[in-house]
């Protein structure tokens, strides 16, 4: 009997292994996608650490498609230009406001809610976009673009009105008292603020949403690989995991 206990845990120890080594091998053979990423927007994304909820969703999908990803860093709103040169294979957080011709867009897979957040302190009033005119801005980069037309308008009539690609200093100019709003998501903004004073601020601000949430889509040359991502996006989605990845992040929205 304790022979053939010995027996029954030699062939479960062979069996893991192998087990084992086909998980290892079809990750070591996973055919590579490379992805252009717009630079640090965390929690979405943390370039340090190639992680965030996009990025850990992106990357989760992807894995269950039998694909490994790679990321490249670029300013946001430029994220389209390696693809159309081919130098990636996608290009993450596009919007059909920007340039996509000849590239295909996937079904929205995240929405950023934007807004346009000021100090409490300032006690500023707003109730609609034109109402941003008198107002120095400071947003994130590519704003004019993706926030449509009547902000688009706005920026062109602000006293002080800039785009930053790095978020962070966005905030510091807002709890420096530098600039009177900044227009930028509001879990990004909640984020950095606990970061930058060690603690929460989204109570000593006031948030004027004024803008829907902005869909934002993977944009590919491959339509196979389209079509493939759509599907797999779909079941994910539905999926514990993700229930888990939005849990694990906290958003406020």
């Amino acid at each position: 009997m304790e022979k053939l206990k010995q027996q029954k845990g030699y062939f479960a120890g062979i069996y893991l292994l192998l087990l084992l080594t086909i998980v290892f091998f079809n990750q070591a053979n996973a055919e590579q996608l490379s992805i252009s990423v717009g630079w640090n927007k965390p929690p979405y994304v943390i370039e340090e650490t190639n992680s965030g909820f996009e990025l850990d969703m992106v990357s989760a999908i992807f894995y269950n498609m039998g694909y490994s990803v790679s990321y490249v860093y670029v300013p946001f709103g430029r994220s389209n230009t390696l693809i159309k040169v081919n130098k990636v294979d996608a290009a993450l957080t596009m919007n059909e406001h920007m340039d996509t011709a000849n590239l295909v867009l996937s079904e929205p897979y995240i929405s950023y809610q934007n807004a346009a957040i000021s100090l409490k302190g300032r006690s500023i009033e707003i109730n609609s976009v034109s109402d941003l005119k008198p107002y120095s801005i400071v947003a994130f980069q590519n704003a004019s673009v993706v926030l449509g037309n009547e902000y688009h308008l706005v920026t062109k009539t602000s006293p002080l009105y800039l785009e930053l690609p790095d978020q962070r200093k966005q905030v510091e100019m807002l709890l420096k008292g530098k600039i009177d709003l900044v227009v930028m998501d509001i879990n990004i903004f909640n984020y950095l603020s606990t970061e930058l004073i060690g603690a929460s601020h989204i109570n000593n601000v006031d948030i004027h949403r004024l803008f829907p949430k902005t869909n934002y889509h993977i944009a590919f040359t491959d339509k196979e690989l389209l079509q493939a991502f759509n599907k797999a996006m779909k079941a994910y989605k539905q999926s514990d995991d993700y229930t888990k990845l939005v849990a694990k992040y906290e958003f406020l929205y």
